[in-house]
């Protein structure tokens, strides 16, 4: 009995040192806001001069500003062309994505033309290696056979979106 009161007496001691024993830690909260992502224009899409044939065609401006027209031609004097230009700033070094549209409506008068096949340089996606970066856009433009003559322009323009990923 005196075993039994003895090894009882020991595993209460024991077992109420471990219980006893306790351990506090700290740990602090941080947040990071960073700047919103935003995209400003620099330049605009221009198609330059170009003469419409009876069979239309299409005339195309990469993301570098190189025009290449297809079943069209341009007079000597080509005028304007260059790709859109938008400066990108964010958090140095985030990637973000390129949302291009899928057309775009330009009008001279009540006469249309259609600008589809936009490409961007960075494609799909772009990195703001120190915090910014230049997205070139190109397109196609859709010239109809006997495209009548005029200025085709759209005030309201065509959206680009840039978003974090």
């Amino acid at each position: 009995m005196k075993k039994l009161l003895l090894f009882s007496v020991i595993m209460i001691a024991f077992t109420a040192g471990t219980f006893a024993q306790s351990g506090t830690a700290s740990a602090t909260a941080t947040a990071v806001i960073v700047s919103p992502i935003t995209i400003a224009k620099d330049a605009d899409l221009s198609f330059g001069n170009i003469i419409a044939d009876t069979d239309g065609g299409t005339v195309v401006v990469d993301p570098a500003g190189a025009r290449t027209l297809n079943g069209l031609t341009s007079p000597s004097v080509t005028g304007t062309i260059t790709a859109a230009s938008f400066t990108v700033t964010g958090l140095a070094d985030a990637t973000y994505a390129i949302i291009l549209p899928v057309s775009h409506i330009i009008s001279s008068g009540g006469n249309n033309m259609t600008v589809d096949n936009f490409t961007s340089t960075p494609n799909a996606t772009g990195t703001l290696t120190g915090g910014t970066q230049t997205l070139n856009v190109g397109a196609t433009l859709n010239v109809t056979g006997s495209q009548p003559a005029g200025t085709y322009t759209n005030a309201t323009g065509f959206d680009v979106t840039v978003n974090y990923n």
